[in-house]
């Protein structure tokens, strides 16, 4: 019976500490992906656009206040052009006050939130796993001395 139950525990706190070590791993890989990703969109700040479109896509916030803001009255044949002499394009002024996108804004507010999320995620990770990995020997000598008092209250 003591073989079966020290033969059970060993396997559980293999078990345990595999599963710990795996979590750990599994953390420090996330972890290490929100780090690269942050600075991918640091280098590559347009990167966001992708995001900010599909944003747009699905809420059409920006066709939303565009609409409600007073459009200007400026005919095509009467918008005053520039020539930028270094590149030599012509532009107009309705080309100049292009709209503000408020969901390039919105996009870059959800990804750092979900990079801060996700990275808070992956940080309890690394602790849970660093503890359960570790298996403190005072956690096996608390659970011991908790199966002998259950043996003896047993045996009262």
């Amino acid at each position: 019976m003591g073989s079966e139950q020290s033969g059970t525990s060993d396997f559980l706190s293999t078990l345990v500490r595999l599963m710990g070590l795996a979590m750990l791993v599994i953390g420090l890989f996330v972890g290490i992906k929100v780090i690269f990703t942050a600075w991918d969109l640091y280098e590559q700040p347009q990167q966001i656009e992708r995001f900010a479109d599909a944003i747009e896509h699905g809420s059409n916030l920006d066709s939303l206040l565009a609409s409600l803001t007073p459009k200007l009255t400026n005919n095509r044949s009467s918008a005053p052009t520039t020539i930028d002499t270094n590149e030599q394009n012509v532009t107009t002024s309705e080309e100049q006050h292009k709209p503000l996108r408020v969901t390039y804004f919105l996009a870059w507010f959800i990804a750092i939130l979900l990079l801060m999320v996700i990275g808070g995620l992956a940080s309890r990770a690394i602790k849970t796993g660093g503890e359960l990995a570790l298996y403190d020997l005072q956690v096996k000598r608390f659970a011991n001395l908790l199966m002998k008092e259950v043996r003896k209250a047993n045996n009262d």
